[in-house]
């Protein structure tokens, strides 16, 4: 398997639902739109025992593909855009990174060493399952998540669009349209799992 890496710009916005919410909007979105993709993403989180990597608005991940693929991702969240690092996982360097927090890629690791994290302090700390529905539009992209982690279950929506502010402009109209409020006050999964929030 060769090894890739490439950089991401995301620009979303986000908000949690309840149960009840999630499933009104699942519905009537499946109902209107046949185009639905429909994901399961398990990611495992890696961290310092004092969660440096997570208080410093980044996440350290390996993201389940399928059976033969693993990636490693590290998403940096800056102001209005969020910067994502990603390198596919060889079995070895997979092994190496859970049983000797090695980070094998360099911009990965030269990432984390420009944000004084501790290299040597890195382990895995906990995993998070999401059942994702994904559909797209002309110009942003509709996501319904349902994440298990630590016993819990919890439920979120997520738009990705050209800005920050367009993104939020079209989850405001969307939660509008179900009359649900805007809840501004998102933490994002990984930090909810880490943590156990």
């Amino acid at each position: 398997m060769g090894v890739i890496d490439n950089v991401n710009l995301e620009y979303e916005a986000r908000a949690m639902l309840t149960e009840q919410e999630y499933l009104l909007i699942k519905d009537e979105y499946l109902k209107k739109h046949n185009n639905a993709v429909f994901l399961v993403n398990e990611n495992a989180y890696f961290d310092t025992p004092d969660f440096y990597i997570t208080d410093h608005h980044m996440v350290l991940r390996v993201r389940k593909i399928n059976e033969d693929k693993k990636e490693l991702t590290l998403k940096i969240q800056r102001s209005d855009v969020c910067i994502e690092i990603n390198h596919n996982l060889t079995p070895e360097q997979e092994k190496d990174l859970y049983e000797n927090g090695r980070i094998p890629n360099q911009p990965i690791r030269g990432m984390l060493l420009d944000s004084a994290v501790r290299l040597r302090d890195i382990k895995y700390i906990t995993t998070l399952k999401t059942e994702r529905i994904e559909i797209p539009f002309k110009n942003y992209l509709f996501v319904l998540d349902k994440n298990y982690y630590r016993n819990k279950v919890d439920y979120n929506i997520e738009v990705e669009s050209s800005s920050e502010n367009e993104a939020k402009r079209i989850l405001k109209e969307i939660l509008d349209s179900f009359g649900i409020e805007y809840r501004t006050n998102y933490i994002n999964k990984a930090k909810r799992a880490i943590k156990n929030l």
